[in-house]
């Protein structure tokens, strides 16, 4: 291990690289038969396979063709699964590689960012290295997700306020950085709307390394060029539906998931929080579907808050329970609905009762055949790898943050991000795909406490011979 710790920083970064390079094809050619696209079936998000072909064949980012929505939760991800598919066709290694490309930039930003924050490049290649054998994130690789996309734009827009807040001139570089900052924070935004917040955290960061003029300079054009990224898109759907969306129009959705009198049950039973009639039971005539979502969401939004103020007492369980699912070693969801049978709360007591019946199914806005999640080899195997891997390295990163907290001023930005992220899903619709794009920031602390405790070994090694 002391021989590795002095190998130069660019065979660290490259055999990061390599390593998550190699993971990630394995993978494909170990599973990528048994997740290839049968059909139409598609593994992962399946509106966003939609948007994408429709935009390639109409010109339109839409789930029904000619029409705009804004019901997904990312606005990029689809843009560049259509250009991917244009390059290479409609397949599972397509896929594969352009997720497996965002996450070989983000080994690239996890190291700048332990080498930068940390003042040691061995932390940001552990870091990474720990991100490239991460099984949750190799998986999420060989689907239709934008879960690679948002970790990477969360790891650049972290290292981009760094790079900003380590240069105290206010030269062209400087102003390069500027510009990059900007446009990370605005892809962001387009990747995953709530993720954007961090930008608050970030900037709050730089603010005591710099004066008051020096970050202005610095922040404000970069606001303003993240308002150019999006502006495009926010016009586009403010003249689509008359009024303003921001970016993502599903926010009721997700308010209503987290806070309704099924939360908790759910919670408890192990199932996600969005199946519920009041999300999917969404009835519209042709061409008229994406106003309808918005007007749903709208709907939940006004039920969430009817609830919460009537029912007071229930908010102390709610956001215990939701920090519990957004930070359980577990995946949550522990359990997923399979086909012919639809978990349902509506017992007097809150208890689940699952429908079976398929006209009780479609009679409570559930379609009766749907994925099927629950695979038994995932479930006895692959659950058991995630408690032990993230959950040895969350008890790590603990340590690890115990272990630096006389540099607080420095490490904290990573803190910043995982609290505002975490304060996002506790007051929404948590789950550990919502939490995994941040979790290779949290394993640099991971990589700081394992770093520590060897060398505090090889100390005791030497004073002993």
């Amino acid at each position: 291990m002391n021989k590795l710790l002095r190998v130069s920083e660019k065979r660290w970064l490259l055999g990061a690289l390599g390593l998550c390079l190699a993971a990630r094809l394995s993978a494909l050619l170990l599973f990528g038969a048994q997740l290839a696209f049968e059909g139409d079936v598609v593994h992962g998000e399946g509106a966003y396979d939609v948007r994408a072909r429709n935009l390639l064949t109409i010109g339109v980012l839409g789930l029904e063709p000619g029409q705009i929505d804004v019901e997904g939760s990312s606005v990029l991800y689809p843009v560049l699964l259509a250009a991917a598919y244009a390059i290479g066709g409609r397949t599972l290694t397509v896929i594969s590689l352009l997720n497996i490309l965002f996450d070989l930039v983000t080994v690239w930003a996890i190291f700048q960012l332990g080498k930068r924050l940390f003042g040691r490049a061995a932390i940001g290649a552990l870091a990474s290295i720990f991100f490239a054998l991460y099984p949750y994130l190799i998986f999420q690789t060989l689907s239709v997700a934008y879960t690679s996309l948002l970790t990477m734009m969360l790891s650049l827009t972290a290292l981009s306020f760094v790079a900003l807040a380590q240069r105290e001139r206010l030269d062209g570089g400087t102003w390069a950085l500027v510009v990059a900052c900007g446009v990370s924070i605005g892809l962001l935004a387009l990747t995953r709307p709530p993720a954007v917040l961090i930008a608050f955290g970030g900037a709050l960061w730089c603010l005591p390394r710099l004066s008051f003029w020096q970050s202005a300079a610095r922040l404000v054009p970069a606001a303003l060029i993240s308002l150019a990224v999006v502006s495009p898109w926010l016009w586009q759907t403010y003249q689509a539906f008359n009024r303003f969306i921001p970016i993502g129009g599903n926010l009721g959705v997700a308010l209503w998931g987290g806070n309704s009198p099924y939360t908790v049950p759910f919670i408890q039973a192990g199932y996600p929080l969005l199946w519920m009639p009041e999300h999917l039971d969404v009835q519209a005539e042709p061409g008229a579907l994406a106003l309808r979502l918005v007007e749903n969401s709208e709907r939940l939004t006004r039920l969430t808050a009817e609830y919460l103020r009537a029912h007071p007492e229930q908010i102390p369980p709610l956001l215990l329970w939701k920090f519990y699912a957004q930070w359980t070693p577990d995946i949550f969801p522990t359990r997923n609905p399979i086909n012919g049978v639809i978990p349902f709360v509506r017992e007097p007591d809150g208890s689940i009762r699952a429908l079976t019946d398929p006209e009780e199914i479609r009679a409570n806005g559930f379609a009766t055949e749907g994925d099927v999640y629950a695979e038994p080899l995932f479930n006895l195997f692959g659950r058991w790898v995630h408690r032990f891997y993230f959950g040895g390295l969350l008890i790590l990163a603990l340590i690890g943050a115990w272990q630096t907290r006389k540099a607080w001023r420095e490490v904290s930005l990573i803190w910043l991000i995982l609290l505002i992220l975490t304060l996002f899903y506790v007051l929404t619709t948590p789950c550990t795909r919502y939490r995994s794009p941040s979790d290779p920031l949290l394993f640099l602390f991971s990589a700081h406490a394992v770093l520590h405790f060897w060398s505090h070994l090889s100390r005791s090694k030497v004073q002993g011979a």
